[in-house]
């Protein structure tokens, strides 16, 4: 008996030893690698999740570029081009004698000069503005007439196709009694080059 129980006492430390081997050898590793595959899993995740903020912020920016895209165009569409000025002056011509008023002058202004300045930065470059993509016309119009004329010539001119700003308001009576009063403005509009 002594044999077989030392038998039973060496295969016992044997399965130990084994199981001590394939824990440290097989399990240990298993467990690292499944560590690092959480770890890797956790910061791919965070990635993920990066990039989709990211995606989300890039689709907001395209978005208000889409917009202001559109907004541009609108605009673009409402600024006359050089063949489109003689029907907006013909039809500012019309509305005025449409709403009863008539037209004391009518010319256009001389374009303002912006100065383009050039200038030497520290003795190395000479820069100059751009230019912009649009030219401003501006007529000045002298109207005679009623009040109430004046008031549907301004109705009439909102509804022009193209954009039109009115500056400079003067408002005079002709004759002491004010029954016919003297408008003088400016009209400006953008063409786009």
């Amino acid at each position: 008996m002594k044999i077989s129980i030392n038998k039973w006492v060496i295969i016992g430390i044997l399965l130990f030893i084994i199981s001590i081997g394939f824990y440290f050898v097989f399990y240990k590793a298993l467990e690292n690698e499944k560590t690092t595959l959480t770890e890797s899993i956790e910061t791919n995740r965070q990635m993920l999740l990066r990039y989709q903020l990211s995606y989300k912020k890039s689709l907001e920016e395209w978005e208000k570029f889409k917009d202001s895209l559109q907004r541009f165009s609108e605009i673009q569409q409402k600024l006359p081009t050089k063949e489109d000025l003689p029907s907006l002056l013909a039809f500012i011509e019309s509305i005025a004698k449409n709403s009863k008023l008539s037209i004391n002058s009518f010319k256009p202004l001389p374009p303002e000069v912006k100065q383009t300045t050039t200038q030497e930065q520290q003795g190395k470059q000479v820069q100059q503005e751009q230019k912009p993509a649009y030219e401003e016309r501006s007529y000045s119009l002298d109207l005679q007439g009623s009040y109430g004329g004046f008031l549907l010539f301004l109705s009439k001119l909102k509804t022009a196709p193209r954009l039109i700003l009115m500056k400079d308001l003067k408002i005079d009576p002709v004759d002491v009694t004010a029954k016919e009063l003297k408008f003088s403005f400016v009209l400006s509009t953008f063409i786009t080059k």
